[in-house]
């Protein structure tokens, strides 16, 4: 390998750095510029991708669905996934209107239903959009700052039941309850609420009901912050796509802190919530049905009131 490569290429010089830095520690070195700088060369995870990638053109994940479809009110996610980013710009463009969206992390429209979700060191940038109407049907465009630009086009499809055909009440009725029964639904296996002790190790399950086709991605929140791409030691999101679509989340020794609600939220179905107490000491029946005794035995608060009050109104008629 020639001088000029190695000077040429960045992974080079850090690596060197670093090696040079181990040499000069080990023999006792005490040259008074080298050792500094590379002690506290510490690359982020970040920053080493940007350096990795910066000799590679981006690119868009074909796999990636550019066909969202889903209905008034539910929210959409519109994906965009872009390999070897590195150091370029994502923005999201609504094309009816020319309209930028989102241009990397940051919202730059006055609508608030819709937001950027981008997971620290993943290659996802999804767009939101809450509450979508008919008129938020079209094409959007996630577009990279390459020069010349690249871009990916989504297409969204928002369907609003139409029931005013009904020519009756009733027929109205039954066309509304068919169409909730055609909504794909997710739940949560363990129910609306679960107890565990400090310690140990949350288990959830996602179930997506009802749904044509598997969901794009599933995104698991707790207490409105997606945790998917948790930096945190112990978290783990596995999703297994077929006709009935499953995702599971779990987060080892559980603190206090992660109390709270959690909610599973498919692409193209409804979300599920539940709320997680991690209890530090406490009794998990006693919260659950509020029993707090300390001897083991309940009294009924109907068989010793009533009695009494019959007692004193005996005493007032015969005194």
């Amino acid at each position: 390998m020639t001088m000029n490569s190695a000077k040429n290429n960045p992974v080079l010089w850090v690596l060197g750095g670093t090696l040079l830095g181990y040499i000069f520690t080990s023999c006792g070195g005490s040259e008074p510029h080298l050792l500094p700088r590379t002690r506290h060369y510490q690359l982020k995870r970040s920053d080493m991708r940007n350096v990795l990638h910066a000799d590679l053109q981006p690119s868009f994940d074909t796999s990636v669905s550019d066909n969202i479809t889903t209905t008034s009110g539910k929210t959409a996610y519109l994906p965009c996934r872009v390999r070897h980013l590195a150091d370029r710009t994502v923005s999201w463009i609504r094309r009816q209107d020319l309209h930028v969206l989102t241009v990397g992390r940051y919202t730059y429209s006055s609508d608030e239903r819709f937001q950027m979700i981008h997971p620290e060191d993943s290659d996802d940038w999804t767009l939101q959009v809450k509450y979508p109407q008919r008129e938020d049907t079209g094409l959007y465009e996630c577009q990279v700052s390459t020069v010349p630009k690249m871009s990916k086009f989504i297409t969204l499809n928002v369907l609003v039941p139409d029931v005013s055909d009904a020519s009756s009440h009733e027929h109205r009725r039954n066309h509304q309850r068919k169409t909730l029964l055609e909504v794909s639904k997710a739940i949560i296996k363990e129910g609306s609420i679960q107890y565990i002790k400090s310690g140990s190790t949350i288990n959830l399950t996602c179930i997506v009901l009802e749904s044509p086709v598997p969901p794009d991605y599933v995104f698991w929140y707790h207490n409105g912050h997606v945790i998917n791409y948790d930096t945190r030691e112990g978290i783990e999101v596995k999703t297994e796509k077929s006709p009935r679509t499953t995702s599971t989340l779990r987060i080892e020794k559980a603190r206090p802190e992660d109390s709270g609600n959690y909610s599973c939220i498919p692409s193209n179905a409804d979300p599920a919530e539940i709320g997680v107490h991690v209890l530090n000491g406490e009794n998990p029946a006693a919260m659950q049905h509020g029993k707090h005794t300390s001897s083991g035995t309940r009294f009924s608060t109907s068989s010793t009131l009533v009695p009494g009050m019959l007692c004193s109104v005996f005493l007032l008629v015969n005194r």
